[in-house]
């Protein structure tokens, strides 16, 4: 019998992660870790230890991580995903990256798509996003952009390893 896949998709920051968890096509779990510790080496120490934390929790055997855009990026931010990643390579996971802009082309296919567009996409998908999906259009300042991101990149991973869309 073959294994069965169990991703993880990490949409990173330094200030909240988003997280997905896919059992097969199955979105298993999902959400935002926020860590509001003073200083930056704390806050992304703490970060990779509850994403590594979460790996183990749910036995997942792939990490799909969001490549980061260098424009939008930072030092720490650079560093928390060299942490994530190599503790799940440590831990013996196979690591998929995909950038934003990949996701978007996957879910949506117009490179004119913007990340609200991925997100009703995905709402559509896995309907019980639908509730994130109007809390978010409810807010000013956006929350759960990371989470709907993790569950892309979850997606996604998913799709492609199984070799089906």
């Amino acid at each position: 019998m073959p294994k069965t896949i169990k991703i993880m998709g990490i949409s990173p920051g330094t200030r909240y992660t988003g997280f997905s968890v896919f059992c097969g096509p199955e979105l298993r779990d999902w959400g935002v870790k926020n860590r509001t510790v003073i200083g930056h080496r704390d806050r992304l120490d703490g970060f990779t230890s509850v994403i590594l934390g979460l790996i183990g929790q749910y036995g997942v055997n792939v990490l799909s991580l969001k490549r980061l855009h260098p424009s939008r990026s930072s030092l720490n931010l650079d560093r928390l995903v060299r942490e994530i990643r190599s503790g799940a390579m440590d831990m013996g996971l196979r690591v998929c990256q995909y950038s934003i802009d990949e996701l978007k082309l996957f879910f949506c296919s117009d490179d004119r798509t913007n990340k609200v567009d991925m997100m009703e996409t995905l709402a559509l998908r896995y309907p019980v996003l639908s509730y994130e999906l109007d809390r978010e259009r409810a807010v000013i300042n956006p929350y759960h952009v990371r989470m709907f991101e993790a569950v892309a990149l979850g997606s996604a991973c998913f799709y492609e390893l199984d070799g089906r869309n």
